[in-house]
Formats: structure tokens, C-alpha cells, sequence
């Protein structure tokens, strides 16, 4: 006998496969997110020079004394951004200068430019060190 077939669905069975179906949609979603790439990939090299090949050096008064900024480039790139030791005073009122310095290069050595943005909690720090950076950047640019 062929007849019509019923399907009977309980309430319980459908709640049940929308939130494994929402469960899986999120877990992929978030997969997604911790997977794709951030920010742009650094420019190719020129076959021309941009850099005068050399360390440079801008200050930052902290405390009433100077704080160096060292940054070594060659020819074609950024490769090193460093901090000159800090006086005892210095370091007590200014604690995040050497935890953000390490920051400061990593991201311009990895995008090979100084003027990038650096989301984090401390921007006034990351803007001073940034701003000796460009300044010691300005004297290695070739004209």
C-alpha cells in the first residue's frame, strides 16, 4: 500500500540541530578570523637604494636627560630599532619605554616603514617612539 507518509518533528529535535548548526557557524567564524592574515604584506623591494646604509640616532628628553633611538638601516631596509640604555630614574618613571620599544621595532621592521599605527593601550608612549623613529628615518632617506 502506497500512501502519504507522515513526518512528525518534535520542537525538542529542531531547537536541538539550530544550535549545533549556530555552535558550528560561530566556531567556523571564529577559525576564520584567527586565521586570515592582518594588515598588509610589506612592499617589495626597488632595485634603487632608499637607504643611506648606517645607524642614526634621535633623542627623546625623558626626565630631564636623553634618551637615544638607534636605527640601523641598509641600502633597501630597516634592520635593526634599538634603545640605548636607560638612567635608574629614567626607567622608574618611565617603565614602559623598554617594554614598548620592542613593539616599536617589530612592527617597523616588519612593515619596513616607521609610520605605521600600533593599536594598544599605551599610544602616547608608541607615539613618542615612533616620532624618534621617523626622526632618525629622515636622516637615513636618500634624496
Amino acid at each position: 500500500m502506497v500512501g502519504t507518509k507522515i513526518f512528525v518533528l518534535r520542537i525538542r529535535d529542531i531547537i536541538k540541530v539550530g544550535a549545533i548548526a549556530l555552535a558550528g557557524i560561530i566556531v567556523l567564524g571564529i577559525l576564520a578570523y584567527i586565521f586570515m592574515p592582518r594588515g598588509s604584506a610589506p612592499e617589495p623591494r626597488t632595485s634603487t637604494a632608499l637607504y643611506n646604509p648606517g645607524t642614526y640616532t634621535a633623542s627623546i628628553i625623558l626626565n630631564d636627560r636623553p634618551l637615544d633611538v638607534f636605527v640601523t638601516v641598509t641600502p633597501y631596509e630597516i634592520v635593526a630599532v634599538e634603545m640605548a640604555e636607560m638612567y635608574e630614574a629614567q626607567r622608574m618613571l618611565f617603565p614602559l619605554f623598554e617594554v614598548m620599544i620592542e613593539r616599536v621595532s617589530n612592527e617597523v621592521l616588519f612593515y619596513q616603514r616607521a609610520d605605521i599605527e600600533i593599536n594598544n593601550e599605551f599610544p602616547v608612549t608608541t607615539g613618542i617612539l615612533q616620532q624618534a623613529v621617523v626622526a632618525a628615518l629622515d636622516q637615513a632617506i636618500l634624496p
